[in-house]
């Protein structure tokens, strides 16, 4: 698991907690597990952590196995 020495800010995190929720949407009901919400954390916080703080951008990195979400 990757190691994050970040600190966010409040608002920060609620976008994070927003994109995660409606990351969580999009997955069919099945797969809407503890376990895959994590994933999708994990993932989200990787990309939020690299500096993205668009909400499509950091769904995407959520959603997408290899995400390598870059700023532009």
């Amino acid at each position: 698991m990757l190691a994050l020495r970040t600190r966010f800010k409040p608002d920060e995190i609620k976008l994070m907690r927003s994109v995660l929720d409606e990351a969580s949407i999009i997955l069919p009901k099945a797969e809407r597990t503890s376990a895959m919400k994590a994933k999708l954390a994990s993932r989200i916080l990787a990309a939020a952590a690299k500096g993205e703080r668009d909400p499509n951008r950091l769904r995407i990195a959520a959603l997408l196995e290899e995400a390598d979400v870059q700023k532009t």
